[in-house]
């Protein structure tokens, strides 16, 4: 072999040599570039941390509370008060003097119609005597006894009045309203106080008719109190109204709410959910981290190792009110959920998390 054609061989040899090198280089270059996305940054806002909490499903009600016995005290007699004995906001006991009315032509009036009754009554015993003796006729008596009978009534009713003078607390309670004041002259019937006792209240409300058949009497219900800092109470259902309001298709519903220490006063609003379900200790994520597939699977992305992974899923109760969604299946509470709404996230992508603190 000459000189020459070794250097020509030599010289092809190398040209292979680059091209094979350049053409792996090349390659190399382009797998990278078509696996390789941008680290898709996300807000720590936008990641929830799956976890167990308390979960309810029910019908939406608000209205006020007030309290269960609630008594119109009226005036029993046409009188001047005499004396009235409590004030508004005093507790009061079963039984106990509100107020007390003159006396002065009532008492005379009761003695009166008690002479009649005696009267009434010797003339009955009279006439008895005298039907037995042939002197008077059976109608002679029957006319005595009627006499005696509405004598009687009389002193009753006049007697009645009489200790309807000193006027009493149907029930334990407190004075919420006091209209009079002693020396004032009232008719038969005059509003004088309202008396309240707030150791039960009812919460009075409405619900859409197609929840009718779900709510039932003692069926629980959880109330916020509004103007108490959030108190959570709860009650159950007492009553459903029979029928549905012709305008609105909502039907009434009462609830009785327990009031220990009375710590609400009647009046206040309050609004929560009459109880259908509960789960308790669910792992729940907020509404907004569910996402569907094309074949309808339910699923989630969360963030695992530092990349986007999917978890399918299986869905329970929803509580309206806390916009959470109870998962039974797919996630077992700690997992970091993807809710916000990004666009382009795919599975395998990378995650740049920011503003989470720690």
């Amino acid at each position: 072999m000459t000189a020459r054609r070794m250097m020509v061989l030599a010289a092809l040899g190398l040209m292979v040599l680059i091209n094979a090198c350049g053409g792996d280089a090349g390659s190399e270059e382009a797998r990278t570039a078509g696996s390789s996305r941008t680290a898709a940054v996300v807000g720590a806002s936008d990641v929830f941390e799956a976890k167990k909490t308390d979960l309810i499903a029910g019908v939406p009600v608000s209205g006020s509370l007030q309290p269960a016995i609630d008594i119109r005290v009226n005036s029993p007699v046409a009188e001047i008060l005499q004396d009235v004995l409590v004030r508004e906001g005093d507790a009061v006991k079963k039984g106990q003097v509100l107020a007390r009315f003159s006396t002065r032509s009532l008492a005379p009036h009761a003695a009166s119609a008690e002479a009649q009754r005696r009267v009434a009554a010797a003339d009955f015993e009279r006439m008895k005597n005298l039907f037995a003796e042939g002197a008077v006729s059976q109608k002679d008596v029957e006319n005595a006894e009627l006499g005696l009978r509405t004598a009687e009534a009389n002193a009753a009713l006049s007697t009645q009045k009489l200790e309807e003078a000193t006027l009493r607390a149907a029930e334990a309670g407190v004075i919420a309203r006091r209209l009079v004041d002693a020396g004032s002259r009232v008719k038969d019937g005059d509003h004088l106080f309202q008396l309240v006792n707030t150791d039960q209240l009812e919460f009075e409300a409405t619900v859409p008719a197609q929840y009718v058949a779900d709510v039932r009497v003692g069926s629980p219900v959880a109330l916020i109190v509004t103007g108490l800092e959030g108190l959570a109470v709860s009650g159950r259902v007492s009553r459903v109204n029979a029928a549905a309001d012709a305008a609105t298709r909502q039907v009434k519903v009462y609830v009785s709410v327990p009031n220990p220490g009375h710590r609400i006063v009647g009046g206040l609003f309050a609004s929560g959910r009459i109880v259908l379900k509960e789960a308790r200790g669910a792992v729940a994520i907020p509404q907004p981290g569910l996402k569907n597939d094309d074949a309808g699977k339910t699923y989630v992305l969360i963030i695992e190792n530092g990349r986007v992974a999917r978890r399918d899923v299986t869905v329970g109760l929803s509580d309206e009110a806390s916009g959470m969604t109870e998962i039974t299946s797919g996630l077992n509470g700690g997992e970091s959920v993807i809710v916000g709404p990004i666009d382009g996230l795919r599975v395998g992508d990378q995650i740049q998390l920011v503003g989470r603190e720690g």
